[in-house]
């Protein structure tokens, strides 16, 4: 084991057994005062459900929905009588399906959607305020458990996982955060949602590079990362450091973790690192969003590379950004007409996906529905050249690019209750063997509580 990785252990061991003592502590302590995410203190006068959310977890780049946009927002008195010892509890369950609405079902399964294809996933995150047992700066401890199904193997594994285990501080008015345990860094890294919360992730950006180089996405691992933001907070220098997936692939990475999730080394996976650089301003009246971001990822782990020997580490550039292009109601700043564009490098005699360039244009709180969301993206991805001609010579037909249309609208049925529509085409929806193009529609229906 690498000795980063060793250093990185004397931390967490160090830090998660003080933050389980400090759960098993019996001090009764009153709620206190929320913040936002900037660490502005929200006052005593605002509705429960609002204060609540000052307990929810901070700096990851989709954030929870709010406690007063879940079915149950004070779940009886359960909520209030948990906050007041520190705690928020909130959950979540997703249920839909992908279909390929030009019938090109195969046997077996090539890609999502080719036969109909079912998904199912519940989740529970708890946090809890270590600042009332001595933590310096604003503490929390998250954690985060979830269950999935696919009816399709080739989407994602099934089963049971521990996603976040760890530990986040925050200094100097939030605008200095450090957070270690075990995480997917994708949700601290990047951003992948369109919107304010998580409710907006079916219309988000997708880019597989991110994963292809080592992101976890399915159980977490050890990380540990470093936010600095500038003293008006929208400049913002990011590091993490974190162990890669398995260059297997994520269903050996699920075979070769334990159970819960946590196991600390996998044969193969090394660390992988992750520096950010990014501006940010939040729409507020008379300011418009603007999220723009770079990124550089280096993995030591060894891949596989497609002249038959390996290569010794991977790596990967990425450039997003969001503006807000319009501002529809001077009340509900945040309503309006966006853009978002990006672009991923990776190498390619290593990655299957090596290149990407996508544009989307987005409106939050379209037709006087402000938590509806509805996109229209495109997406142009450059394909390995190595890998179509190492196909080629095995007499496999495969190609060098694809391009994707997607038109997505989320739609708010009721408090905590979201249907999400996707129709989406896509020319050469694999890079082996060649196929038709698809169009594909995506269904899916989220509770959150």
């Amino acid at each position: 084991m690498s000795p980063i990785f060793n250093r990185m252990a004397l931390v967490l061991a160090g830090s998660l057994l003080v933050a389980m003592s400090a759960i098993s502590n019996t001090a009764h302590a009153t709620l206190i005062t929320s913040t936002d995410p900037s660490g502005a203190s929200m006052g005593t006068d605002v509705i429960p459900c609002h204060r609540y959310d000052g307990l929810q977890p901070q700096g990851t780049t989709s954030p929870p929905i709010s406690t007063c946009e879940t079915m149950s927002p004070e779940l009886g008195k359960l909520r209030e009588s948990l906050a007041e010892r520190g705690w928020l509890i909130q959950g979540g369950t997703n249920l839909g399906g992908t279909f390929d609405l030009l019938n090109h079902g195969a046997h077996p399964q090539l890609y999502i959607g080719q036969n109909p294809t079912y998904r199912f996933g519940s989740f529970v995150t708890a946090t809890y305020d270590l600042s009332r047992v001595g933590f310096a700066g604003a503490a929390q401890l998250v954690f985060n458990a979830n269950v999935q199904w696919f009816s399709y193997a080739g989407e994602n594994p099934n089963g049971f996982a521990i996603n976040s285990f760890y530990i986040s501080q925050r200094f100097n008015d939030g605008r200095t955060q450090l957070q270690y345990g075990f995480e997917e860094l994708g949700n601290q890294f990047y951003g992948f949602s369109l919107g304010t919360n998580s409710t907006t992730s079916p219309a988000g950006v997708g880019s597989s590079i991110p994963y292809e180089v080592g992101f976890i996405f399915n159980k977490t691992a050890p990380e540990i990362n470093l936010r600095l933001a500038s003293r008006n907070k929208h400049f913002y220098e990011r590091f993490g450091v974190t162990r890669s997936v398995d260059p297997k692939g994520p269903q050996a990475d699920w075979d070769n973790n334990n159970f819960w999730g946590l196991k600390w080394h996998i044969p193969g996976a090394k660390a992988l690192y992750i520096n950010e650089l990014g501006y940010l301003t939040d729409a507020a009246p008379q300011q418009r969003m603007m999220w723009l971001r770079q990124g550089v990822m280096y993995n030591e782990s060894r891949f596989p590379d497609f002249h038959g020997g390996y290569a010794n580490n991977n790596y990967a550039y990425y450039l997003v950004g969001d503006y807000q292009l319009l501002q529809t109601d001077a009340t509900q700043p945040f309503r309006g007409f966006y853009i978002n564009a990006k672009a991923d490098y990776a190498p390619p005699d290593r990655n299957v996906y090596a290149g990407d360039v996508g544009i989307t244009l987005y409106f939050l709180g379209p037709f006087k529905r402000p938590d509806d969301v509805v996109a229209l993206g495109y997406t142009f991805d450059r394909l390995s050249r190595t890998f179509e001609l190492t196909q080629q010579a095995q007499g496999v037909a495969a190609v060098d690019f694809s391009r994707n249309y997607a038109l997505s609208y989320v739609y708010r049925v009721m408090r905590g209750v979201y249907l999400s529509n996707q129709l989406s085409y896509t020319v050469n929806p694999i890079p082996a063997p060649k196929q038709p193009p698809s169009l594909t529609w995506m269904s899916s229906l989220s509770f959150s509580y």
